[in-house]
């Protein structure tokens, strides 16, 4: 913490992370950069993408393969090491990027890097721990930065109050207003939410992991369509670089990509709530006791339900 944390908090040195591999982002347990353990140190090889920092950071925090036992399971494969720029350590490309341009964004490689065991954090092949407590601030950090567009959708208000066209205000005709409302509404709802997810993470509550994946997928998604009507409203001039809406626009595209695409984000929402109102820990009130007229032998699911209601022959 002295040597990296420290400098770090104190703007003294640049880190990033690397985690996203060529052969794929959002298997991430796959990843198949490996660190053998030789005596005192690991040695490091493999490559890395989509590193922002690469360019300039003075370290890196690595995740790689360090249980090479074909039968491990995937959740105990990885390990987290922090690894300095120096030798064996390449910057190979820099990524020309639709957005987010100043982050330096490019492809790391690593040839024989040689790193102390002691700068393995957690513990050895305990990364997949480390990434779970690491994507929850990062994902909610995603959600609440792009509640940012509040600042293209009042551009929008003040541009829509004072742009003319047959004789009145364009603010005055409903397919304007209606997007403003439609935006502001969204735009709420997202806050409400990032406050809620805020809220759980605080509490550490038990639905935290879906309550922030949907914070993150649905503030993405609706500052995405904050922009664009933003944009919608300002009609051409919109489009050009006399306003910035039109780097809003490609900015707040790659919210809905990283730490996790709004696709990743479904997957682990549905699996977290099915988990919930499944689980043996489940006491909300069962609605299917409320029928008017719960007759079981019309819940049927299977063929084997229909062959207990109705017998072998049917």
């Amino acid at each position: 913490k002295e040597k990296y944390l420290k400098p770090y908090i104190e703007g003294k040195l640049v880190a990033a992370e690397a985690l996203t591999e060529p052969r794929g982002g959002s298997d991430f347990f796959g990843a198949m950069t490996r660190a053998e353990l030789k005596g005192d140190h690991f040695i490091l090889n493999g490559m890395k993408r989509f590193v922002v920092g690469a360019d300039c950071a003075d370290f890196f925090v690595v995740y790689c393969k360090t249980n090479f036992d074909p039968n491990a399971h995937k959740y105990s494969r990885l390990s987290l090491l922090i690894v300095e720029k120096g030798p064996g350590v390449e910057t190979e490309y820099l990524y020309g990027l639709l957005g987010c341009r100043g982050g330096g964004t490019g492809r790391l490689v690593f040839r024989d890097v040689k790193v102390p065991k002691e700068n393995l954090l957690g513990e050895l092949h305990g990364g997949a721990l480390c990434f779970n407590q690491m994507m929850i601030p990062e994902r909610l950090t995603s959600a609440a930065g792009c509640l940012g567009v509040w600042g293209a959708l009042d551009l929008a208000v003040r541009y829509s109050n004072k742009r003319r066209t047959f004789g009145k205000e364009i603010r005055n005709y409903q397919a304007v207003s209606f997007k403003i409302a439609d935006s502001i509404t969204q735009l709420d709802a997202a806050r409400a939410l990032c406050f809620m997810a805020a809220k759980a993470v605080d509490g550490n509550y038990p639905n935290v992991r879906r309550i922030v994946s949907e914070a993150k997928r649905f503030t993405t998604e609706a500052a995405w369509d904050v922009v664009n009507n933003a944009m919608q409203i300002m009609g051409g001039i919109g489009y050009t670089d006399v306003y910035p809406i039109e780097r809003a626009l490609r900015d707040i595209r790659l919210g809905m990509i990283w730490t996790g695409t709004s696709e990743i984000m479904n997957l682990m929402i549905q699996h977290e709530y099915y988990n919930e109102v499944l689980g043996a820990g489940y006491d909300r009130r069962i609605m299917e006791d409320d029928a008017m007229n719960p007759d079981n032998s019309e819940r049927c699911f299977t063929d084997k339900d229909m062959q207990t209601v109705f017998g072998e022959g049917i």
